[in-house]
């Protein structure tokens, strides 16, 4: 087995030599890299320590300098380097348990192009070599789009052009060019946001400090931060992950969006997202709300009774029951979620500088509350634990051309501005960053950051009100990429278009992205074919597939897991018929008790 990374095995944007600042935001109990018994479908499990038991196992050690060990929670959010050094620590361990008769070699290098011989195997091309294999398997991750990026190592500003930086990742080089002299614009306000805004200020030495009595934060300069403008499409940043109250496999339970009825559907015709998965998808958002609603605003009886209730009652009867339990100006509206900026707030600029002040607040207040104690998370966290109920309707071309478009345009960046925010301390800081005067994000929905008509430096505009606007020294576009493999800076990825290896995905005109494959992820090429011994898995995969870039979660049938289970299955199976008399089993892929062994001379490695 020959695995091609330039970059340590399995880090990728979890380079273990990022500054700590950064932080994954799923909570260490529910980050794994190891199969348990929910996942179905995938061949044998492997079991091995979550991120929060390594986490235990690596400060019992001592390997842990920058973590209180006395303090470590299976529900708080570790640095993302921190996660990186569990990914490598995973593929040693694996390598080490692997069977006598398989050998990992690992080569620090790209494959720039994969060629096809006559008998079907692969050639793979790299700088300084050409390496012969009979299987392939493309798990690139997150990869470039072609574009030249403006990018500069140091930053010259001579007044005249604005400098942009198309991709800030590694941040310690990219933006170690940007002083205390220059106004930073940063392009989007998701989770890349917020570490580029960590990285400009408390990674140049800014500092917060806690109220003990509102819990809130104050900023401290260090004189060394930029001016920060903050803009986005929506004008608002993704809410705040609550408190998590659902241990670790914990998820709400459909009462509306069964996957089993979605494909029941789906086999008679395809789907339209709005009126066949919306409805029962706001149905169990309302469930959840409601339920939170009423255990914390009456009792858990009339929580427990109207639960009982909502689900077994038809469209009428549950609007009915609204009535009767909630008051109309608490009742759940995906309108209000969906969009829930207020006309009058955006009369004029200083007005949604104060509307936005005081929803930042409020979200935290309810991510303080928990996601079932709160209502509006609750039924927020419903988007994330429903997530494979969604992928039975949309993946493998489920919705019609139209529908799936709306979904990618429009319901997708909703459904992550909801459901798969940062921690709640980023709103927090982001809140005293305004307050301190570091970060402004009063541009309302809809701003930009253009070169104006006579050239000279690049200005962000609130499209909302024109006339206000700023000029900027530098512009962060802090989005990561999900382009077409027809625009990928990959060579390898171009390469198997140009030569009909692969082919992309497409519902009838619309190309999603990604590349065609069939159910067990083998790659469907130009002409329609199934390449038998070639398999994709997660970002190349995401438009057939969707949500690819989830981590998985122990004790809910991870998707990533399943997913993969079944395509080294495939493999395995296409080995023994190649063999003929040799016939694989659970033995020949997992480790013995002796080899188990090796697993304790691997803590503390790292």
């Amino acid at each position: 087995m020959i695995l091609f990374d330039p970059n340590p095995p399995g880090t990728g944007c979890h380079d273990p030599e990022q500054s700590d600042i950064h932080l994954v935001n799923t909570v260490a109990g529910q980050l794994t890299q190891f199969s348990d018994p929910s996942v179905v479908g995938a061949g044998p499990v492997m079991k091995g320590p979550t991120f929060f038991q390594w986490l235990q196992e690596q400060s019992a050690l001592g390997a842990l300098r920058t973590v209180d060990a006395d303090r470590i929670s299976p529900d708080d959010y570790y640095p993302r380097g921190l996660f990186g050094r569990y990914l490598i620590w995973v593929f040693r361990y694996v390598c080490a348990l692997a069977p006598a008769h398989v050998r990992i070699v690992c080569k620090r290098t790209t494959v720039t192009r994969a060629h096809r011989t006559e008998d079907g195997s692969w050639v793979l091309e790299t700088a300084d070599a050409k390496v012969p294999v009979d299987y392939l398997f493309l798990t690139t991750g997150h990869t470039k789009p072609a574009r030249p990026a403006r990018v500069a190592q140091t930053l010259r500003v001579t007044g005249l052009e604005t400098v942009v930086i198309d991709d800030p990742f590694p941040m310690q080089v990219k933006l170690s060019g940007i002083t205390a002299t220059m106004t930073v614009a940063v392009e989007g306000m998701g989770l890349t946001a917020f570490d580029v805004i960590s990285d400009l200020t408390v990674g140049r030495g800014g500092r917060f400090t806690k109220c003990m009595v509102t819990g809130n934060l104050n900023y401290h300069r260090s004189g060394h931060e930029p001016r920060i403008l903050l803009f986005s499409r929506s004008g608002i940043p993704l809410g705040a992950r609550a408190v998590n109250q659902k241990g670790v496999s914990n998820q709400y339970r459909p009462r509306f969006l069964f996957a089993d009825k979605l494909r029941e559907l789906r086999a008679r015709r395809r789907l339209d997202f709005g009126t066949d998965v919306m409805p029962l998808l706001i149905a169990d958002m309302e469930h959840a709300y409601y339920e939170a609603y009423l255990r914390e605003r009456k009792d858990a009886a009339s929580a427990l009774l109207f639960s009982h209730q909502f689900p077994h009652a038809d469209a009428a009867q549950r609007r009915a029951l609204i009535a009767r339990y909630i008051p109309e100006p608490d009742r759940f509206s995906w309108d209000s979620l969906a969009s829930p900026i207020p006309v009058d707030a955006l009369s004029d600029r200083a007005t949604f500088r104060h509307w936005l002040a005081a929803h930042l607040h409020r979200d935290v207040q309810e991510a303080r509350k928990g996601n079932l104690d709160s209502s509006v998370k609750a039924a927020c966290d419903v988007l994330r634990d429903l997530r494979d109920n969604l992928r039975a309707a949309i993946e493998f071309g489920g919705l019609t051309e139209e529908s799936h478009r709306w979904v990618l345009s429009e319901f997708l960046p909703i459904m992550n501005r909801l459901a798969v925010g940062p921690p709640q301390s980023r709103i927090t800081e982001m809140i005293a960053l305004m307050q301190a005067d570091v970060l402004q994000a009063d541009f309302g929905p809809g701003a930009r950051c253009t070169v104006p008509s006579h050239g000279g430096l690049m200005r962000v505009s609130a499209q909302r009100w024109p006339s206000h606007w700023t000029e900027v020294h530098a512009l962060v576009r802090a989005r990561i990429s999900m382009h077409s493999p027809k625009a990928d800076a990959s060579s390898l990825l171009r390469g198997l278009l140009d030569d009909g290896h692969v082919r992309l995905f497409h519902n009838g005109s619309f190309h999603p992205g990604g590349i065609e494959i069939d159910p067990n992820h083998n790659w469907v090429d130009a002409t329609g074919s199934i390449v038998e011994n070639a398999w994709a898995l997660g970002i190349p995969t995401e438009g057939i597939k969707f949500c690819t870039f989830v981590i998985p979660r122990t004790g809910v049938n991870s998707t990533a897991m399943a997913d993969a289970g079944r395509a080294v299955c495939c493999l395995l199976s296409a080995i023994a018929r190649r063999n003929e008399g040799h016939a694989f089993t659970a033995a020949d892929v997992l480790p013995t008790e002796e080899d188990a062994s090796a697993f304790a001379s691997l803590h503390g490695s790292l």
